[in-house]
This record gives structure tokens, C-alpha cells and sequence, in this order.
């Protein structure tokens, strides 16, 4: 197979991927416009910044394989990852009309993780500025940068635990395996 070939069948499993937790999604009606904004939100939101996250510790090999330098879509995959991680708590803002969903809970231990989507938030956006000011701090940035792994740990919880679309099975393995591979990526990256 050609370097073309590659990236198509890689894009092209990217999309199915998108297509699939879009279909799951629908199965489970939303309430409401704003119920609709903030599940798809947050469900390709992670998705998205699942893939940024899965592509770091392979650029080496995703340039080998696919011959085209892989930030551009690495950063894609984030932005757009941020974007709806963004839309996600403001729309349920916006919903229940209180600001207090940015608001991270740390006690009692079981409502943290219940809500480790508002401290995964706060994280995104430290993780995201040590990448902008990469070129400031360059000695410190890949050990913010790194703290998107927590993120997505959190949010994955959080999604466990109070989101609607997890309940479906289909989605709960599809995301717990994704966030395996993410950590299985990390491991590599840091150990092999």
C-alpha cells in the first residue's frame, strides 16, 4: 500500500469513527435542543481530543507511515477537541442559567469524580497555553502539555459516571477503549 492509500484509510476510519458515535448518539433521543448541544458536544469533544492525544506519542511513525507531518492534524484534532469541550459546560450553563457548573467540587470524593468534567476543563486550557507559550517556558511545556492525560481520564469518569450517552454500551466500550489506547500510547511514549 501507497503513503495515499494510508491516509485515506486512516481519515477515512476517523470519519466512520465520528459517524459511529453520531448514530449511537441519536439512539438516545435528547430532551431538548440544549440536551442535544451539550451530549454531541461533549461526546466528540472527547473523541477529539482523543485522537490528538493518540497521535503524540507516534508522529515519528505516522510521518514514516503516512508521509506528511502529522501536528497540523494533530492540532486540528485539538482545537476542535477544546471547542466542544467548551461548548459542553456552557451549554448546560446556559440550561440550568448558573455559572457554578465551571466550578470545581472536591469534596466529597465521590462528587469530584461525578464532576471531573469542570476540573478536566480548567486542565485543557493550562495544557493548551503551555503549547501556545511552548517557546517561553520550553523547559517545562511538554510536562504541562501532559496534563490533557488527565483531562481525558477525568472526563471519561465524568462521562461514566453522570453522562447520558455512556448508559449505552456501545458507546461505554468504543470510549473505554479509546481511552485504553490513549494510555497504552502514553506508556509507549514514556517506557518503550
Amino acid at each position: 500500500m501507497n503513503k495515499k492509500n494510508n491516509t485515506i484509510i486512516l481519515y477515512s476510519s476517523i470519519v466512520v469513527l465520528y459517524i459511529v458515535i453520531t448514530v449511537l448518539f441519536l439512539l438516545t433521543p435528547a430532551k431538548d435542543s440544549y440536551d442535544f448541544i451539550i451530549r454531541i458536544a461533549a461526546l466528540l469533544g472527547l473523541t477529539s481530543m482523543i485522537i490528538a492525544t493518540m497521535m503524540t506519542p507516534f508522529m515519528v511513525q505516522l510521518y514514516k507511515y503516512f508521509g506528511q507531518k502529522f501536528i497540523k492534524v494533530h492540532h486540528l484534532f485539538s482545537v476542535l477537541g477544546l471547542i466542544l469541550a467548551t461548548i459542553h459546560p456552557v451549554a448546560f450553563a446556559l440550561y440550568v442559567m448558573n455559572i457554578a457548573v465551571f466550578v470545581p467540587v472536591f469534596y466529597p470524593f465521590y462528587d469530584f469524580w461525578l464532576l471531573a468534567g469542570r476540573p478536566a476543563l480548567i486542565i485543557i486550557y493550562v495544557a493548551v497555553l503551555a503549547a501556545i507559550f511552548r517557546k517561553k517556558v520550553p523547559k517545562y511545556w511538554k510536562q504541562i502539555h501532559f496534563l490533557n492525560y488527565v483531562a481525558i481520564l477525568f472526563g471519561y469518569v465524568h462521562g461514566i459516571l453522570i453522562g447520558t450517552d455512556f448508559k449505552n454500551l456501545a458507546i461505554l466500550v468504543i470510549f473505554t477503549i479509546m481511552t485504553i489506547a490513549v494510555f497504552c500510547g502514553l506508556i509507549y511514549r514514556r517506557y518503550l
